[in-house]
Parts: structure tokens; C-alpha cells; sequence
């Protein structure tokens, strides 16, 4: 995987929950936006004590050449994604 594509997922507005899919077959979630952060060959992921705190329980850094796929999780609606032709009263 690239830090561009990597990057790519991680700046999508809004923010969507991703799953990492690795190489060893560990998966690794990504709930919150600013939670990760690419650096040259390598993918920093803070794993928050609580939403919306900046305090840290734990983070992963992982190669991006072990990154298989990316996956987003969940169905838009926790985003504030609309569904197209669809109007809100």
C-alpha cells in the first residue's frame, strides 16, 4: 500500500471508520478520524482511551507494505451521510 492511498481513506469527508486487513491476517480498526497518521513507510494508529479525548491507551505502527486492503466499516449513517434523492423536513 501506498501513503497515498492510505492517505486517500484517511482524508475522506466525512470521516469514515476503517479496518486495515494485514498481510498476517490481524485486522486493525480505525474508528476515529485523527487517530492515524502515515509517516515515509509506515502507518502510526492511536487507539483513544475515550471519543473525542486526546488521551492514548495504546498504538500500533505498522508497515504499509503489510497493509493488504483497506475496508470501510459501517453504513454512512453514524457519519452524516445522506442517501441521494432523499430530503430531510
Amino acid at each position: 500500500m501506498t501513503p497515498e492511498d492510505v492517505n486517500q481513506e484517511l482524508d475522506r469527508e466525512p470521516f469514515v471508520p476503517l479496518r486495515l486487513h494485514l498481510s498476517s491476517g490481524q485486522k486493525i480498526e480505525i474508528e476515529y478520524p485523527d487517530s492515524a497518521f502515515v509517516r515515509q513507510n509506515t502507518l502510526l494508529v492511536v487507539h483513544r482511551l475515550a471519543p473525542h479525548t486526546h488521551a492514548i491507551g495504546n498504538y500500533d505502527v505498522i508497515a504499509l507494505r503489510l497493509i493488504e486492503r483497506i475496508e470501510q466499516v459501517g453504513n454512512g449513517t453514524a457519519s452524516g451521510a445522506r442517501r441521494k434523492g432523499r430530503r430531510r423536513n
